[in-house]
């Protein structure tokens, strides 16, 4: 009995040191372990969904919202029969089966099946009753309106995070702020929320309100994709500017995309071309010409310019017209497109003040629209111009813009000679209402007076009229504009292409109380080339529904040439106007005035600057005619 005792004492004495040493091993070593696995068991951390931010046109229509989507996910350790798994979820879920066999023979106990799936698919998954595969809701981008605007707005990746466009350029403004909640558990695992939940509604991001008007969007896009079809072109844009604020009212690039399903077009598409593109602009920078000289005062309107019956040789080079003519006033070398013309008005000007007036205009630079990748274009720096150069320059050649810069130097002679800063974004309201900024317009400088500016713009109504821009007509609306043709140069050689083309029309209505700017390119046409046959048109069927759209009535009555049926009128018998002999050289001067009949009286020397009766006037009694001469910088 005593024996027994002891055993049993000396084993009750031992489970108390083992207690006590544990005791003592779970209060000093698995201490912090403990805790950690407890507060793991009682606390929870979750997070809390909240939604990107709308991105919305002038009147409010959405043109980008979030909606919920389930994603799905597996536990590959969890997934038997493999093989037979892997071709159903590649038929369900429309992926190549060797990255469905590389998802279920990850290591990771956690891998995305696919993220954002469709109805569809979510129930063909369903179906399979697969063990291991799960799925969770998650926020994905949705663009109600397609590929409308798509360069524009860009889009957002799978984990809402901007990457092109409006999307990328106001991620700030955009983004559902980050936010987690910590919960506690009772013993049976309940959640329980000691500090309440607040509204997620108010970490949603900001909603973008834009400057675009849909519905001249859906304009514009709709003339641009009938016009480049027409013409087999390989690539078109289209931009619609209000002249006074610089807000962007519509952007159209061709060719598109749509955003809810990007992976379906190239790269290529998602360029927005109105900012990333540089091209020459052709005939139209001869309005920038224009602006320049008269605002220098070295030509007026109605000076009269020899384009030496169409060509015209400089050095080692040729100027072409694309049709001859002889004398011209500087109105109607515009109207016509001479660029004979245009180069003896930009010698007339000189080099640093043409410089000097792009450089007023911001060629060369940013505009500073709120888009990601816009390039600045290219202007020689002032110490490279040649005199060939100066000529080319004055034409439109060797001058790289992009399209908003054009859009935007057009802007500045319709508004009066201001040169605004364009924008897309108007402003940003947060989920509580707010307005967290809003845009207001900005001018830069004032780059022309209101007069050079006037003249400027009768001389681009006047390329509508009866010039190279026919086709631009409104009916019962002024238009101004200009048109544009001019060569690419071919990649790698620098050399101009022989068939490669831009065509291009900018311009402005109504002409005598501006609304919109409106400019239209067309990339490498095929079935004709000038702007005034491929861009024009483009340009008339978006201005005609803008118009309408905008409820802008006709600001004159309909011309000869807009009536439906006209009776035939016999001209009356015009009388003939005194000849011009502005240019001519003394002794052809008043050789050709004598063959005619003419009592010439000449005063100084050189060339023909001036006479009296003016070119065109009605022949005075006795044909009494003076000529003023001046040396030979002072003609054109």
């Amino acid at each position: 009995m005593k024996g027994r005792i002891l055993v049993v004492g000396g084993g009750i004495a031992a489970l108390l040191v083992m207690v006590a040493v544990r005791i003592v091993q779970l209060t000093l070593t698995d201490s912090p372990d403990l805790a950690r696995r407890a507060s793991e068991q009682h606390h929870e951390r979750i997070h809390i969904a909240a939604h990107r931010g709308a991105i919305l046109d002038r009147h409010g229509d959405t043109l980008a919202s979030s909606v919920e989507r389930p994603s799905l996910f597996v536990h590959p350790q969890r997934v038997k029969d493999r093989g037979r798994v892997q071709s159903a979820l590649s038929a369900a879920l429309g992926l190549p089966p060797p990255v469905v066999a590389a998802k279920l023979a990850s290591a990771a106990p956690f891998v995305w099946l696919k993220r954002a799936v469709s109805p569809r698919e979510r129930a063909a998954v369903q179906a399979l009753t697969v063990d291991g595969i799960g799925e969770v809701t998650e926020s994905r981008r949705f663009y109600p309106h397609g590929n409308a605007a798509a360069q524009v707005l860009g889009f957002a990746g799978v984990d809402l995070r901007g990457i092109e466009g409006v999307e990328r350029f106001y991620e700030h403004d955009l983004r559902p702020l980050p936010r987690t909640l910590e919960i506690e558990r009772d013993a049976l695992g309940r959640e329980i929320l000691t500090d309440g939940l607040e509204d997620p509604s108010a970490l949603d991001g900001a909603s973008v309100q834009l400057t675009l008007d849909a519905g001249l969007q859906s304009i514009a896009e709709r003339a641009l994709d009938e016009g480049v079809r027409e013409a087999q072109a390989r690539a078109g844009t289209a931009i619609v500017l209000d002249p006074w604020t610089g807000e962007l009212l519509a952007l159209a690039n061709l060719p598109t995309f749509d955003p809810n399903d990007r992976r379906a077009s190239p790269p290529s598409h998602r360029r927005n071309r109105a900012v990333t593109d540089f091209y020459e602009p052709g005939s139209t920078f001869k309005a920038i010409l224009a602006s320049a000289a008269l605002e220098h005062g070295v030509v007026r309107p109605d000076d009269m310019v020899f384009c030496e019956n169409g060509q015209m040789s400089v050095g080692q080079w040729v100027i072409h017209d694309h049709s001859p003519h002889g004398w011209l006033s500087v109105a109607e070398s515009i109207a016509v497109s001479s660029n004979i013309a245009a180069a003896k008005i930009g010698e007339r000007l000189g080099r640093e003040r043409l410089h000097a007036f792009l450089d007023a205009m911001e060629f060369g630079k940013p505009t500073g629209l709120d888009l990601p990748g816009e390039v600045g274009g290219v202007v020689r720096p002032l110490a490279d111009w040649s005199r060939i150069n100066l000529m080319t320059t004055s034409f439109g050649q060797g001058v790289a813009v992009t399209p908003i810069q054009m859009a935007r130097a057009f802007a500045a002679i319709a508004n009066g000679g201001l040169l605004v800063k364009p924008f897309v974004g108007m402003r940003a309201v947060g989920p509580n209402g707010e307005e967290l900024w809003a845009h207001r317009p900005t001018i830069v400088r004032r780059v022309m007076k209101p007069e050079t500016a006037r003249q400027v713009t009768a001389m681009l109504e006047q390329v509508v009229d009866d010039g190279t821009g026919t086709k631009a007509r409104i009916e019962g609306v002024r238009v101004a504009g200009k048109t544009g043709t001019s060569q690419k140069v071919e990649p790698g050689t620098g050399r101009y292409s022989a068939d490669k083309r831009v065509a291009s029309f900018v311009g402005f209505l109504p002409a005598d109380a501006p609304r919109l700017v409106i400019l239209v390119l067309v990339d490498e046409p095929q079935t004709a080339k000038y702007g005034g046959l491929v861009a024009a048109p483009i340009f008339q069927a978006i201005g005609a529904a803008a118009m309408e759209r905008l409820g802008i009535t006709p600001s004159r009555p309909s011309m000869p040439w807009q009536e439906a049926a006209v009776e035939p009128v016999e001209p009356a018998a015009a009388p003939i106007g005194v000849p011009s002999f502005i240019g001519l050289s003394k002794r052809t001067a008043v050789i050709r005035a004598r063959d005619l009949g003419w009592m010439v009286q000449v005063n100084g020397e050189g060339y023909v600057q001036s006479q009296t009766p003016a070119p065109g006037a009605a022949a005075a009694p006795g044909k009494e005619l003076v000529l003023s001469l001046a040396p030979t910088s002072d003609v054109l």
